[in-house]
Formats: structure tokens, sequence, C-alpha cells
């Protein structure tokens, strides 16, 4: 109760501010953020230094060739701990670039999903008002009944 997450990277590094419904997925939109990708060594630091094996150096290779797609899919697992921006001598705040890519990817990039398109469409239009508003009356203990006897979907 009364606790939140929030994401607070070990290492703290510049984060660009942008609308990313404006961006383009292309190496000139990475590059107008994070212009310091342009300096990367290729030393391969980033990638040793990251607790997750996460090959950091080939994800900034490819967004700084434009491969948004491939940036996004290799730094998938990223936590954003920062450990690859401490080591990086070029001063690259990797997890960053990530960042922007994944959000690109997924925005631009990746086929949207039309089942997921059709239940937006469906709670816009009311189909779960009435009963949304039964769980809110709810007690509760029956709330938590209710949500420990749900059907779930068998786990493998």
């Amino acid at each position: 109760d009364e606790m939140y997450l929030a994401e607070i990277p070990f290492f703290p590094g510049n984060k660009a501010t942008y609308d990313v419904e404006k961006l383009k997925p292309t190496s000139e939109t990475i590059l107008k953020h994070y212009p310091e990708v342009f300096r990367c060594l290729a030393c391969n630091a980033c990638t040793k230094a990251c607790p997750q094996d996460i090959e950091v150096m080939e994800y900034v290779q490819a967004a700084l060739r434009g491969d948004i797609a491939k940036a996004a899919d290799l730094s998938f697992d990223c936590l954003l701990c920062g450990l690859c921006a401490s080591r990086c001598p070029a001063e690259i705040v990797q997890y960053n670039v990530a960042l922007l890519c994944r959000r690109l990817y997924a925005s631009k990039i990746a086929p949207k999903a039309e089942h997921v398109a059709k239940r937006v469409k469906e709670i816009e239009k009311g189909k779960f008002d009435e009963d949304v508003e039964k769980l809110i009356k709810m007690k509760k203990k029956d709330l938590a009944e209710l949500y420990d006897n749900r059907d779930m979907e068998p786990r493998d």
C-alpha cells in the first residue's frame, strides 16, 4: 500500500526532451537528440560493463546507421542502469539512446496489434463502463475474492 515504483538510474545521464509522435525513425533523429553517438570510439567498454550481457556497442552502431529496429531489438533487455554510460570515454548515454530507439520502433515501425485497437474502440464506446462501475462499488473483501477466483491462463 502507498508504494510506487520509479526508474532511478544508478548513473545519471543527460536525457533529451522530445515528443516521440513528432519524430521520424531515422539516424538523423538519433543524432539530433544524442549527437555524442558520433564520438563512439567502438572500444566496446559499454558492452563489457553491461551486467545484462547486452551488445551495447552494437545497438549504438545500429542507431547510428538508422537501423532503429535492430537497435530496439538489441537493447530490449536493457534495464537503464547506466553502467554502460559510466564506462564510456565518449560520454554517450547509451541507455537513453536505446530508450529513444525502442520508443521510435514501437510507435513508428512495429506492426499495430489489431486486437488492441479493437479493444480500445470498445472501451471508447463504453462497452465496459457498467462492469467497471460494479467493480468500483464492490467491497474490498468481495473484490479480493473475485480477483482470487478469476480465470487464469495455464502456466507452463
